[in-house]
């Protein structure tokens, strides 16, 4: 009768011991800078959308849309710039120096200036 006792004592011993190891190893949590499934977006909706009554789901795929896209639009958008600009230096290359004082004249004109 004492084998059975300190037998079930030492089972229990082993399952409590294994209760207080599982215990001791934190849960696992994703970090959402590292899970790219975790991540939450922040931004703007456009017009009108907050009166469709979007989930947080839908609302955080159109977040995540716009991040995917906004980064490709503003490098257009700059490249856009540069070229108008490069634009507007050879159309003035063509110019004489009159044509160029009197434009200036046009312009300042136009400006209220």
């Amino acid at each position: 009768m004492n084998s059975r006792r300190i037998i079930l004592f030492l089972g229990f011993c082993v399952c409590f011991a294994r209760g207080i190891d599982a215990q001791d190893t934190p849960p696992k949590v994703t970090d959402p800078k590292t899970d790219p499934s975790q991540q939450k977006y922040r931004g703007q909706l456009p017009f009108y959308w907050k009166e469709l009554g979007l989930t947080d789901v839908q609302r955080q795929q159109v977040y995540k849309i716009n991040a995917e896209y906004g980064e490709q639009i503003e490098a257009l958008e700059a490249k856009i710039k540069l070229l108008k600009e490069k634009r507007d230096k050879e159309r003035l290359q063509i110019l004489t120096s009159e044509q160029k004082k009197r434009l200036e004249e046009i312009l300042r004109k136009k400006s209220g200036g």
